[in-house]
């Protein structure tokens, strides 16, 4: 666990993870429900003459049903739809849902929100799914964790799974928090790339079919079996804030190593220098606030002046083009 938050940090430039949120997907994280999903799936579309199998489903799943049929419409009939027509089809997936069993709610779900809500964690849904019953559903059987306020759903966001935009409007939603202050909890690999997109550390629950690999391969920070064995994880480790002096030397060092070899500063314009740049971002805002032992401050001083320097021996880069960079500039 520990090797995996390391990686997280060094990946995303961050100097530390201090988790105040959870942000889970809803099916097949909080409710066991993807063996429904992928049946209404496959029934409701056969009835518009969309082949879409069951495996379609697992793989397209943490996507907006609207963006999922609207793909599938085009791959196999050559046409775009507009929302209105996506919609009503989706509709017709919802009513095919609605006929099948309800969902058990995820095993161990419940008592691993009890010890997070306990650790002082804000608890957020953050579903691509627009079914009004499911989402009503979370309210009523994660009472006391979930609210109404605190849901994010498909109709909440222009851009669904996997780009970014659900989880960060999830951070939005938990008090305007930085990624490093939060978790994303997943089990699809679309909803895992948009966690990893959003720069959050994510947990990917493989509760389906799929291989671990389709997780991590999509940048699942770590993949557990099931619920409980990430509520053993998370007592043993997600609950405590790691100190990073460790960390914070290794970043210090390599920027100052790269610095000093290439007689430039990294820039956020070159994407093989954006980790180093996360990290002074992150730590000029510490500095600027005082944030900073005075060990730190006094080092972190240096690697200012260190890149003030080489800032004017880097204007094949930025005088030239006209690109000015912001990063490391004064204000007047």
């Amino acid at each position: 666990m520990k090797k995996a938050i390391k990686e997280y940090l060094v990946k995303h430039g961050f100097g530390q993870l201090a988790p105040k949120a959870v942000l889970f997907d809803m099916d097949g994280v909080l409710l066991d429900s993807m063996s429904n999903h992928a049946k209404a799936w496959v029934e409701a579309m056969a009835t518009y003459g969309i082949d879409m199998t069951e495996a379609d489903a697992y793989a397209t799943e943490g996507q907006r049903g609207i963006d999922t049929i609207r793909y599938m419409v085009k791959e196999q009939q050559g046409r775009d739809l507009s929302m209105a027509e996506a919609q009503a089809m989706y509709d017709t997936k919802a009513q095919a849902y609605s006929k099948l069993p309800e969902a058990e709610i995820m095993p161990g779900v419940k008592e691993l929100m009890k010890r997070m809500k306990k650790d002082g964690m804000k608890i957020i849904v953050v579903t691509g799914s627009g079914q009004l019953p499911l989402i009503e559903r979370l309210t009523r059987d994660f009472h006391g964790y979930v609210t109404k306020e605190n849901i994010i759903t498909a109709y909440d966001v222009k851009h669904g799974k996997p780009d970014p935009e659900p989880y960060l409007i999830g951070l939005e939603k938990a008090g305007n928090l930085q990624p490093w202050e939060a978790i994303v909890v997943e089990n699809a690999p679309l909803g895992v790339r948009a966690g990893n997109a959003a720069e959050i550390f994510t947990v990917a629950v493989n509760t389906g079919p799929l291989p671990d690999s389709a997780l991590s391969d999509e940048g699942a920070d770590i993949v557990f079996p099931d619920m409980d064995t990430f509520s053993k994880a998370w007592k043993r480790s997600f609950h405590v804030t790691y100190p990073q002096d460790e960390m914070w030397e290794n970043g210090y060092n390599a920027i100052m190593h790269y610095m000093m070899t290439n007689k430039r500063r990294p820039s956020k314009h070159h994407a093989e220098d954006m980790q180093m740049v996360n990290w002074i971002k992150y730590n000029k805002k510490n500095f600027a606030r005082g944030k900073m032992t005075a060990e730190r401050a006094e080092k972190f001083q240096i690697l200012l002046d260190t890149a003030k320097r080489f800032r004017r021996l880097n204007q094949y880069t930025y005088l030239n083009s006209g690109m000015e960079e912001e990063l490391f500039k004064e204000k007047e």
